[in-house]
């Protein structure tokens, strides 16, 4: 009787369709490169998603296409910078300190270097995509209505609401943390205007750097922007009925794979260890909520509360439960607590945290 015959292993880099076909990274430009944007799908901190969306920069410009780089990891007010970067009168080595991107972004830079590094080899100009990160955290507390003048400069001509399946995927969202966080209703009116206002601005600056330069645009973004083509996508079509766009995803495992998304890459999830610090957390917006304090843990020793929305660990953003357990470990190494700043019913309280013992 014949052995079993065997799938290969998954190997990091490797592109899949949506009905599981593996496919050469030839076969995956020539479904790509005529397309007028191409959503590349990351988790931020897996440094082999970024290695994989510069290998696709690679292989765009090495197969002849022209096109223009968007990053949703910097917000518009930071565009003279790149122009800067593009003209080669800042060198990679200079640009996060120019961009201040440990604060404006917070993940490692070194993450994103690949990227960069692919850009300046191609002479591939880079654009700025998203909103600043204060325009954002204001409608996510307060509403649109809220913007002062200044804030309301940043805004998209017009902000495309989600399309069913998004809505109801943000309002499961929104109810997995009520009854935990003591805002009213109107706090999931705010959430949802929130989200559709940061896709509408990411696709509103694509489309007009791709009609400024006549050429594709290709689009870095968190997964959750470019899954299903509810986030980016949907506010490109409001714009442009005829784009024609290609969305890839990563993919941490082929039985994964569905046709709900066309193209894939694979590479691993971030292995991390556990350190237990009591918090239960959800997100809401671009914010990470305290859903609950573990009794006698560190976070209740510390003085978390439900509710809490935690605004930096160790010094550095928090947009991830990842930048939780980098905090800690950073901590860990040192001896040091973890100094925490949340916001609790619109005052910043700064919390001390005492590092628990790792399992």
């Amino acid at each position: 009787m014949p052995d079993e015959i065997r799938e290969p292993v998954p190997q990091p880099g490797e592109f899949y369709t949506g009905d599981g076909q593996r496919l050469s990274p030839q076969e995956l430009v020539r479904k790509i490169k005529d397309k007028d944007f191409v959503l590349l799908g990351e988790s931020h901190n897996n440094p082999c998603d970024h290695k994989v969306q510069a290998k696709v920069m690679d292989l765009l410009a090495e197969s002849g296409v022209d096109f223009i780089l968007g990053m949703e990891m910097i917000d518009v007010s930071r565009q003279d910078i790149l122009d800067s970067f593009n003209r080669g009168e800042i060198s990679i080595e200079e640009l996060p300190d120019s961009l201040d991107w440990r604060k404006t972004w917070g993940y490692d830079f070194e993450l994103y270097r690949p990227v960069f590094e692919s850009a300046k080899k191609h002479g591939i100009p880079v654009k700025a995509l998203n909103l600043p990160s204060e325009v954002t955290r204001s409608i996510s507390h307060y509403g649109l209505d809220s913007l002062d003048e200044q804030k309301r400069e940043y805004l998209p001509e017009k902000v495309a609401m989600p399309p069913e399946g998004q809505l109801s995927f943000l309002e499961e969202q929104y109810e997995m943390h009520q009854g935990f966080v003591p805002e009213d209703r109107s706090q999931l009116q705010h959430f949802i205007q929130a989200q559709s206002t940061w896709d509408s601005k990411m696709a509103e600056m694509a489309v007009q750097f791709g009609d400024e330069h006549s050429v594709p645009v290709v689009v870095l973004a968190g997964s959750e922007h470019v899954r299903m083509g509810w986030g980016i996508e949907h506010r490109l079509m409001q714009q442009d009925a005829d784009a024609r766009v290609a969305r890839v995803l990563p993919l941490r495992d082929v039985e994964n794979i569905s046709p709900d998304n066309p193209l894939y890459f694979y590479c691993p999830p971030v292995q991390h260890g556990r350190m237990r610090l009591g918090l239960v957390m959800s997100r809401q917006g671009d914010a990470l909520i305290v859903r609950g304090v573990v009794d006698d843990s560190a976070a209740a020793r510390a003085g978390f509360m439900k509710g809490d929305e935690i605004v930096s660990a160790g010094g550095e953003p928090v947009r991830e439960m990842s930048d939780l357990h980098e905090a800690a470990v950073k901590a860990s190494e040192t001896g040091e607590p973890v100094m925490f700043q949340v916001l609790r019913k619109a005052s910043v309280k700064s919390l001390k945290l005492e590092l628990p013992g790792e399992e």
